[in-house]
């Protein structure tokens, strides 16, 4: 046999070994669960508020705090929610119960009616105005 040949048949026998091996695929699905980071947060930061979700993130232990039931319940993962679409906010609280927090501005970390906006008015709060003006009696 010449090279040529030698070759081909080397090729061969390992294409037939290659084809015998039992087809073995691999698939590692990583979804990042986390919000955005915070700019301009400290590194060491220990809450987000999600306003999306009602929500609070707790950032050393990855995982989202909500209210469910009247109880806060901590979860990896908020499901029907996606963390692309978060705008979380930095609040400056240190312990266990970061809904007790009341810091400077909108206790939810929106400036003052966007929580209406997303929320709608609370319970027995102000229907629709009507008439025009500034509130200045009838015109």
């Amino acid at each position: 046999m010449n090279f040529l040949q030698k070759t081909a048949a080397l090729a061969a026998f390992a294409g037939l070994a290659l084809a015998a091996a039992p087809a073995q695929a691999q698939i590692n699905v990583n979804i990042n669960t986390a919000p955005p980071v915070v700019v301009g947060a400290p590194a060491d930061a220990q809450y987000y508020y999600i306003p999306e979700a009602n929500a609070y993130y707790d950032v050393p232990a990855r995982r989202y705090i909500v209210q469910r039931n009247g109880q806060w319940v901590s979860y990896e993962r908020l499901d029907g929610y996606d963390p692309r679409n978060f705008h979380p906010q930095y609040i400056a609280y240190r312990g266990d119960s970061p809904w007790l927090w009341k810091g400077k501005g909108h206790p939810h970390g929106m400036p003052p009616g966007q929580a209406k906006k997303l929320y709608g008015p609370g319970p027995g709060g102000p229907g629709p105005k009507h008439g025009h003006g500034h509130g200045h009696g009838p015109h």
